[in-house]
């Protein structure tokens, strides 16, 4: 009998089209099995989701997430019902797991309004601000830039995970997920990239996918751009687009109060009582009483606690 590992292995490869490297890179360093659920019929895995465990940043505290990953069902079963019941089972196994949030990257543009009808909502947007390097500027003399080459990534991870927490609402990652992602970047044939002061300090980090089809000629795509100053942020996006020998870079940052924002994520809160509390606790003076909060639908509770119309929360170096 095949494995639940095996089976969901080769449900992904039915549903997916990712690369045999990315795949392989998933189940051997992501998956596991107490965290994936599935509906089976005769033995047979029918549909299937993964509930990833982060944490997140939200009113000065850590609270607990699960991230919704590989939802797919067989072709031959798909329109039934399944996906919505296996959602609905992960609900509940996320109250007993003492799960206070759950989030998701919708692959496609359609899957947006499904996932809206269980109760997810956009939370998680981001902004596009594009660098064109200019001939004339000259980089910064005290300020140098370096890939990350294996050697320095407990430093790296270490800064990274400084400047995510400084978010007030913010999706962290651990080190061995921050490995994940960096073995995952180098299989698309990126580079991270690390700026350095002049007494070898780490300013500033940048993770950049190589020119593409996709994207605007001439350019790259920086996944996230994190830095202590404006001049260590100018440096990198000089130093990134001169490795790669292009002079525009498009980079995704937090909404940054333009006029366009890009939808990315959803959520949707899973403990009511826990989230309001606490954010009821951090906004005192509030005309937003407990009582009014605890009257939402979970879709509106959850735009609220997350200060969607201020577009606060934040998500980014995910594996979608």
């Amino acid at each position: 009998m095949k494995t639940k590992k095996k089976q969901v292995l080769e449900l992904w490869k039915t549903a997916f089209d990712d690369s045999d490297k990315f795949t392989r890179l998933y189940f051997e360093r992501v998956y596991r099995d107490e965290n994936a659920l599935v509906i089976e019929r005769d033995g047979e895995i029918l549909s299937a989701l993964q509930m990833l465990p982060y944490t997140m940043t939200f009113c000065g505290e850590e609270i607990s997430v699960a991230y919704i990953s590989g939802a797919c069902t067989l072709p031959s079963e798909q329109g039934k019902g399944l996906m919505t019941q296996l959602l609905r089972n992960s609900f509940e196994e996320m109250r007993n797991r003492g799960i206070a949030l759950t989030a998701l990257i919708p692959a496609e543009k359609w899957l947006f309004d499904y996932y809206r009808r269980q109760g997810y909502t956009e939370i998680f947007e981001y902004s596009l601000n594009v660098y064109t390097r200019h001939e004339y500027i000259k980089p910064e003399r005290d300020l140098y830039v370096s890939l990350v080459d294996g050697k320095q990534d407990e430093s790296c991870y270490e800064y990274v995970n400084k400047k995510l927490r400084e978010r007030p609402a913010c999706i962290l990652h651990t080190y061995d997920d921050f490995i994940t992602i960096l073995k995952d970047l180098k299989i698309s044939k990126g580079k991270c990239v690390a700026a350095y002061d002049k007494e070898n300090h780490l300013v500033g980090m940048a993770f950049v996918t190589p020119p593409g089809k996709k994207q605007i000629p001439g350019s790259v795509i920086i996944k996230e751009i994190l830095f202590d100053d404006e001049r260590v942020k100018r440096h990198l996006l000089f130093e990134i687009t001169k490795h790669f020998k292009v002079f525009k870079a498009v980079y995704r940052i937090p909404f940054n109060d333009g006029p366009i924002t890009y939808p990315y994520g959803m959520a949707r809160v899973i403990d009511c009582e826990y989230l309001v509390d606490l954010w009821s606790e951090t906004h005192p003076g509030s005309n937003v009483t407990t009582d009014d909060m605890k009257s939402m639908d979970v879709r509106a509770l959850t735009s609220h606690l997350f200060g969607y119309r201020n577009k606060t929360a934040y998500m980014s170096l995910m594996l979608d």
